[in-house]
């Protein structure tokens, strides 16, 4: 069961910057690291189109999804959560929880409102898990 998220201090600022330049449209990005027990480690981030181009979802091409994950598999890696903006609390949407359970990764949401991320993961129910952000 994962605990916790980490992401260094520099992937938490572009993900705020990715944010921030995507608006007033939600942003979205693949995580890409590795897991050691309860913990998830980012190691890079891939900053993704938002196909929908809007203020309320977010969709990733499926040519662009697919050649994402082959490049990370090429890399001996793997996408261990998902990112995505809201113009919003920091909560899950009904849409989130949606594609929360057939992406069981961690999902961080950020908040271009408040300026604060949470994260999520779908094991049998939607739970918070800690988003510790750390000095690199």
């Amino acid at each position: 069961m994962i605990t916790n998220i980490i992401l260094t201090s520099h992937q938490h600022d572009c993900l705020v910057s990715l944010a921030k330049d995507s608006l007033p449209n939600e942003s979205c990005a693949l995580l890409v690291g590795n897991h050691n027990g309860k913990e998830t480690f980012v190691l890079d981030l891939i900053p993704m189109k938002n196909s929908d181009a809007s203020i309320i979802s977010f969709s990733i091409a499926p040519q662009e999804l697919i050649d994402a994950y082959q490049t990370v598999e090429k890399q001996g890696m793997e996408v261990v959560g998902i990112f995505h903006s809201h113009p919003a609390q920091p909560l899950p949407s009904s849409i989130d929880k949606k594609f929360m359970q057939i992406n069981p990764v961690v999902w961080i949401i950020y908040s271009t409102i408040t300026n604060e991320a949470k994260a999520y993961i779908f094991e049998e129910n939607i739970r918070q898990v800690q988003l510790r952000v750390i000095m690199a």
